[in-house]
Formats: C-alpha cells, sequence, structure tokens
C-alpha cells in the first residue's frame, strides 16, 4: 500500500526546523518564506554552555562547550502557529512500532507530520557510520507518505530537493535514538498542524512585534546567564582560554587518539555556519527576516499598519546584524581554514586575541541592534 499526502511538497530551505514549518504552513495555506516562518517563530537567540575540565569523547561525555544560535525549538505553544491561527499538536511515543502505527493513520487522513530524528541514520545524508559525532537526534524533518511494498516513507529535508526515500525501519530507529544528553532524544515525537476552525488571528503587523519582542527578550532579558548578550559576553571572554584548554589529545571511540583542539574548532565551525545555521548562526536569516518585512505589503497598509519611525528602526537594525553575521561566519572560517590546513596542529595557528575581538565586536553590535528593536511595540 502506498500514500502520499496530495499536493503536499517540499522546498529546499536552511534550517531544519524553520523550513519543515514552512512546508506545512504553505500546505495549509499560508505561503510564506522561510526567513519569515524562522523570524515569526521567534526562537532566534544565543547560548554558550562552557564545561571546561574532562571529556572523553561525544556523544558519551560533555565536550568543552558548546553555542548555538537559537533559544527555543518547536513546542505546541509555537508564536508563528499562533499568529497564524493554527493549532500544533505534539505527540510523542514509547517505542518507535506505536509511533510509526499513529504516522501512518495521519499520513492517509492527508496530514503531513513534521517528526523528530537523529539525523546520522538518514541514508542520504552519507554519514559514515563508525562517526559517532554525527548523531544529533534533534533534527527536524517532514513526512509526506510511504510505500509498504518498497518499505519505505517520503522525507522532506531541509537543503535536499524533493523527498528522499528512507527504509521504514531505519526511520524507526532515527526517530528512537538514544544517543548523546536525554533532551536531544526524538523519543519517537512528532508534530501536526491544524488551522482553526473560525480562522482567526491577529493581524501580521501586530504579531509581527510579538516575535520581536520575543527575541529582544531572548537576547536583553534571558532567563540564564548562559544566554543572550550576556552569552555572547562569556563566549568571547572564554575565548583567550582556548589555547590552554584545549592544548590535549583524547581518544575516540576507535581508540584512536585525536586532537581535542582539532575536534572543537570543527564542531564550532558546524554550530555556527553550516549545521542548519543558514550561516552566521542563524543571524543571516533573521537579517533576511527584518528584510523581508520592509517591503511587506501587510505592514505598510491595513490593520495596525507600522508607521515611518518603526520602518526607520529596521533600516538601522538591518545592517548591524548583518555585520555581525559576517563577523560570526569569518570566526568559523578561521577555524575551519586552520583545521583542513594543519591539522592536529591547527592550535598553534589561530590567532586568539583576533577572535576575542571580533566576538566582542559581535556582542555590541548585538546588544546595539537589540536594544534598538525594543523600541518597536504593539
Amino acid at each position: 500500500m502506498k500514500h502520499m499526502v496530495k499536493d503536499f511538497l517540499h522546498r529546499v530551505g536552511h534550517h531544519c526546523e524553520s523550513s519543515s514549518m514552512r512546508d506545512l504552513f504553505e500546505y495549509y495555506g499560508f505561503p510564506m518564506s522561510e526567513p519569515m516562518a524562522f523570524g515569526l517563530d521567534a526562537t532566534m537567540g544565543f547560548g554558550f554552555f562552557d564545561t571546561t575540565s574532562q571529556v572523553s569523547f561525544i556523544p558519551e561525555s560533555d565536550i568543552p562547550f558548546f553555542l548555538g544560535g537559537k533559544q527555543g525549538t518547536i513546542e505546541p505553544n509555537s508564536l508563528v502557529c499562533r499568529l497564524l491561527g493554527i493549532t500544533l499538536r505534539k505527540q510523542s511515543f514509547s517505542n518507535a512500532e506505536k509511533a510509526w502505527k499513529e504516522s501512518k493513520v495521519l499520513i492517509d487522513q492527508d496530514i503531513p507530520l513534521l517528526l523528530r530524528v537523529d539525523i546520522s541514520y538518514m541514508p542520504y545524508e552519507g554519514f559514515d557510520e563508525e562517526l559517532d559525532v554525527a548523531h544529533f537526534g534533534g533534527h527536524a524533518v517532514t513526512l509526506g507518505g510511504y510505500d509498504e511494498e518498497k518499505g519505505v516513507v517520503y522525507i522532506g529535508d531541509t537543503e535536499f530537493e524533493g523527498f528522499q526515500e528512507v527504509p521504514i525501519n531505519i526511520l524507526k530507529i532515527a526517530r528512537s535514538s538514544t544517543y548523546g544528553p536525554k533532551f536531544l532524544h526524538p523519543t519517537n515525537t512528532q508534530f501536526s498542524m491544524k488551522p482553526r476552525s473560525d480562522g482567526k488571528h491577529p493581524p501580521l503587523a501586530a504579531g509581527v512585534k510579538l516575535a520581536i519582542q520575543k527575541v529582544v527578550a531572548n537576547m536583553l532579558r534571558p532567563s540564564s546567564n548562559n544566554n543572550g548578550i550576556q552569552g555572547l559576553k562569556q563566549f568571547a571572554n572564554s575565548i583567550p582560554s582556548w589555547k590552554d584548554k584545549l592544548n590535549k589529545n583524547i581518544t575516540n571511540l576507535k581508540g584512536e587518539e585525536v586532537s581535542l583542539a582539532h575536534l572543537m574548532f570543527e564542531l564550532t565551525y558546524g554550530y555556527i555556519e553550516t549545521w542548519g545555521t543558514g550561516g552566521g548562526s542563524f543571524r543571516k536569516l533573521y537579517k533576511d527576516f527584518l528584510k523581508e518585512l520592509l517591503t511587506h505589503p501587510e505592514l505598510k497598509e491595513g490593520p495596525r499598519a507600522w508607521n515611518s519611525d518603526e520602518f526607520g528602526i529596521l533600516e538601522e537594525c538591518i545592517p548591524i546584524i548583518n555585520e555581525s553575521a559576517q563577523d560570526w561566519t569569518f570566526i568559523a572560517e578561521t577555524l575551519k581554514n586552520v583545521c583542513d590546513q594543519y591539522k592536529d596542529n591547527c592550535l598553534n595557528h589561530v590567532d586568539f586575541v583576533e577572535l576575542h575581538n571580533i566576538a566582542q565586536n559581535i556582542t555590541k553590535k548585538e546588544e546595539q541592534a537589540f536594544k534598538k528593536l525594543s523600541k518597536i511595540k504593539n
């Protein structure tokens, strides 16, 4: 038996969550760009966690530090869904068989799904089966159909064109993976959407302001000093210590000695530039969101239309956030380049003073930009 959700499409994107949500929004009659989906969900932010001390290897033990350009993930109280008048249903299951059975029921009703999976099991990604560092259970994909005779499902995944065939048994493993910290386990989780029957939702011009203010709070008023501007300061201040902290070898799961600096520089490049961030630690996506607002017809006219001062604030902030994105990319590419050129000797070829100064500039720019954006209020 084969069933594909009628008229459900996957378009190429940059970030797994925002591109997957964008695909579902378009299916339910809310066409939008990925930057708009990302911006309205208001999960942009920053987090830095310095675990210091010891590390044996990923994912069996902590790594020296982790950074990310988001503060939040898709949940039933998703802001973008509320702004569009959509109910987001989350389901998690105790085992993969039960999860697959429920997924089939919904697909048969032409309800596309957003799934959590461990990305390392997705065969089209091409990861080495022995590369344990590739495990990441927080990856989001869409499920658009299945073919039981062939034993495959059809998965929409970020930068891959169209739907990818994945064996059903592999999907079950990917959905129930227990690699890494518990908060990253996919736990057989799936999300489905249902537009409100009355079609009610706030005017976009007002909803956008709520989304901007949520990100302002993420950056300027975070609940933890590890997040937002305070987290950025911690990140910048940690850089001078990297030369000593990362100056060791560790033993990987194959029993091989590898350079901790090489490992961490490669990971940091991924955190900032390539692993679904859209580049520049999600700042490029957020810049594109703000830029799109400048010409959006629903902000220029209609209910709760913006005034010229509010558009002026956007025009001031866009180049600042763009400069920050470029600085993030510079840090990432600097670390990647020394890894490519010097391999396990990369630690001795990094100008930590320069990287520290750039990180401090990022902190100043982002604090400036989000203080300006804080003036755009309902």
